[in-house]
């Protein structure tokens, strides 16, 4: 019995953040969470979250930072994997299911089970063209099946710093499938195009043919592959200061050049330079190929010092004057370049 003029309680429950909440469908977290990226989870729920409302695509890239073209690609995912259903401009749930073999092209063959421990793998070689591209049906069906292709797609968000889109997913799929690289071996390619500031995914593409057409499946040969293009950076970069080139970019060849002066034929920056400036004095500007004829003939003549290639300027002057009114058998290049050594006097 309450008294007279007792003040009744009011209660209320304050739910806090969990004040608005939404449905998210149990098959989102049991099946997709594993194999979807960040962008299609970022815009899934987005989209379950403003349920009721209209949106356009330009309202998820503007909310969420994301290029439209990422946002169009993430809702292709979900309706591709069947949980969104879009009938004009309206998007209802959609049945989840299992992506089926029929639906698949028939040159697309399941990976097997266990591989061989030492496969024998043909050598491929491909145009950069790719009507083969795997589609997205083909990338989803993928992901649910094989772990190590969850494993490389999960792995590629971290290196570039950014979720990979379906494109960059399709073409890492494709690289491993159709070119043959190895998991692993891709990750190592994509960490080396991180490390030197080409983290792009045509790039990556590039290294990939490259890589495949020399063979690069194991781990091992792949780190021998990027300790040789580590020091072929490294010696173009020191070919860069010696030449004053600034911010020249080198080319491939002339990074191939570089290393083989510095690395492979071990000439001194001295002798480079001096080469260099043999190029300039006889040509007026910087010929790689003119500087490589030079430094090849000495490596060829066993000269690595100054001295010894003055002494041999004294013994090529005493062959010329054997020479004389003889008619020239060799080649006009090899003959100009030698000449240009000898008059310089080193």
């Amino acid at each position: 019995m309450c008294n007279v003029g007792e003040k009744k309680m009011e209660y209320k429950l304050d739910l806090g953040a969990w004040e608005s909440v939404f449905a998210v469908p149990g098959v989102l977290v049991d099946k997709h969470l594993k194999l979807a990226g960040a962008a299609q989870l970022k815009v899934i729920l987005w989209i379950l979250r403003h349920s009721g409302e209209k949106f356009t695509i330009e309202d998820i890239s503007g909310a969420l930072s994301m290029q439209q073209a990422d946002v169009r690609d993430s809702m292709l995912y979900w309706k591709e994997t069947g949980l969104l259903c879009q009938r004009e401009d309206i998007l209802t749930p959609g049945i989840a299911a299992d992506v089926s073999s029929e639906e698949l092209p028939a040159e697309k063959p399941p990976a097997p089970e266990t591989p061989a421990p030492e496969p024998v793998r043909e050598k491929r070689t491909r145009a950069l063209s790719r009507p083969e591209k795997p589609d997205l049906k083909y990338l989803t069906k993928r992901l649910s099946e094989d772990e190590s292709i969850v494993y490389l797609m999960n792995t590629a968000d971290e290196i570039f710093g950014r979720p990979t889109n379906t494109n960059d997913k399709e073409t890492l799929l494709m690289i491993h499938e159709t070119d043959g690289l190895p998991v692993e071996v891709i990750i190592m390619l994509l960490q080396y195009a991180e490390s030197i500031g080409k983290c792009n995914i045509r790039y990556i593409e590039k290294m990939a043919i490259t890589w495949a057409d020399e063979e690069i499946y194991t781990l091992d040969r792949a780190e021998e592959k990027i300790k040789k293009l580590t020091s072929g950076r490294s010696a173009a970069a020191i070919i860069q200061k010696l030449f004053g080139l600034g911010s020249h970019s080198p080319t491939e060849k002339e990074t191939e050049y570089a290393d083989r002066w510095l690395n492979v034929w071990g000439f001194s920056t001295e002798m480079i330079r001096k080469a260099y400036e043999i190029c300039v004095d006889a040509k007026g500007k910087y010929i790689p190929k003119y500087v490589d004829s030079v430094l090849s003939r000495w490596y060829n003549s066993g000269i690595k010092t100054p001295q010894e290639a003055y002494r041999d300027q004294n013994t090529g002057k005493n062959n010329k004057k054997k020479d004389v009114g003889k008619k020239a058998t060799y080649d006009i290049e090899e003959y100009e370049t030698t000449n240009v050594i000898f008059e310089e006097g080193y």
